[in-house]
């Protein structure tokens, strides 16, 4: 069989490298080749399906209809086995032809309904929310570019019906998973749903009512930051389509961003905390006066950590450039003002980096604190540390 992957290899080299169609009777006779090995649950290695897999992948470049009508047909006839593989191609033609597969969206997720229920092992799982994550990635940058325009071709409203249904399957039956690798694969593809149903005027509101399960998750996995991804991805959506309910929005902020960012026990990496800190900016876009009152509370009656976050969140809303954010520079200013003799070091150490950025940003406001004489003082105070310590 090393013989047929070879072969397969040297055919996807080429179909990668050709920019022209091939005559149907060929296209034919290399689907019919490939379904075959697809399709074969024995006898067949796994390297050769998977070369098989990826012809189709190289092919879908200039015959997109053909391959993803090939792959639907697969959909209505899997078994355990083969299915894994045909879902994986499925995965992969939409993660490489995000725009294009657009059109085929809807009789695709149609297709893969009727294989919900015979999923039975987390394999298979994982395969098909693979398959919904990358097909709904596609349309929801479809929608995404097109309401720059005034007449997309498809809607969210034809888009959405059947992510709904899909939607409702996954939330109700698979959401209580056991295993990391499921609970991930599940929150991934929910996420990539929301995306594109929030688009949906019909379906928006169902939509955020997931949210709390979504903020469930940060005490369910074992990698936080892939929930935070998924906040940071609809929240710019709810401020050009509707905002979530303000009860979900100060859950949100209360119960599950804000208690990560000041996390001490396991503290959250450069990276997530970057993400935390810019969803709360996005929350700060839709309740601009409800987030300063928050950030005002934690400074004035919160832990060390509380402040320390708080001033991080400060920072990061300094950097942004939403309206709301330059309005209340001044008022962000004395915020950061009242904490910088914070008797701790890592409140403090945050107060230097707002220094730094109102710096950068030439931003008004700070004239009347002296932030540079400030500045003196900290390297006064860390030289004395010093001093003593030799």
């Amino acid at each position: 069989q090393g013989g047929r992957e070879e072969t397969y290899r040297q055919l996807e080299g080429v179909l990668s490298g050709s920019e022209s169609r091939l005559q149907r009777s060929v296209v034919d006779r290399v689907l019919a080749a490939v379904s075959t090995e697809l399709r074969a649950a024995q006898d067949v290695t796994a390297a050769v399906r998977t070369a098989a897999s990826d012809v189709l992948v190289a092919l879908a470049r200039c015959h997109l209809c053909e391959v993803v009508s090939a792959l639907q047909e697969h959909l209505r006839s899997l078994q355990e086995m083969s299915g894994e593989l045909v879902l994986l191609t499925l995965r992969n033609v939409a993660a490489r032809y995000a725009l294009q597969c657009v059109p085929f969206a809807r009789a695709t997720l149609t297709a893969l309904h009727s294989v919900l229920g015979t999923v039975r092992s987390g394999r298979m799982l994982r395969a098909v929310c693979g398959v919904l994550e990358q097909w709904c990635r596609g349309m929801d940058r479809y929608l995404h570019e097109w309401e720059k325009r005034s007449s997309p071709r498809m809607g969210a409203a034809q888009l959405g019906a059947p992510v709904h249904l899909l939607f409702c399957h996954v939330g109700q039956t698979w959401q209580c998973c056991k295993e990391e690798e499921d609970k991930q694969a599940v929150l991934r593809a929910m996420g990539a749903m929301m995306g594109v149903l929030l688009r949906a005027e019909r379906h928006r509101e169902q939509a955020w009512q997931r949210l709390p399960w979504l903020l469930q998750q940060y005490r369910e996995v074992r990698d936080p930051a892939g929930v935070t991804t998924l906040l940071v991805r609809p929240s710019p959506r709810a401020v050009y389509v509707g905002s979530p309910p303000y009860s979900l929005l100060w859950l949100s902020l209360q119960r599950a961003l804000f208690p990560q960012l000041c996390d001490e026990t396991e503290p959250p990496s450069m990276e997530h905390r970057a993400e935390l800190c810019r969803c709360i900016v996005l929350q700060a876009q839709i309740c601009p006066q409800e987030v300063i009152v928050f950030l005002q509370c934690k400074l004035r009656n919160g832990s060390k950590a509380d402040r320390a976050a708080a001033v991080q969140v400060l920072q990061a809303l300094l950097c942004s450039d939403i309206p709301n954010a330059r309005e209340n520079v001044p008022l962000m200013v004395k915020m950061a003002q009242s904490v910088c003799h914070d008797p701790t070091v890592q409140v403090r150490r945050a107060v230097l980096c707002v220094i730094g950025e109102l710096l950068h940003s030439g931003a008004a406001g700070c004239s009347s604190w002296d932030v540079v004489g400030h500045i003196f003082i900290e390297f006064s105070r860390s030289a004395d540390k010093l001093v003593r310590a030799e």
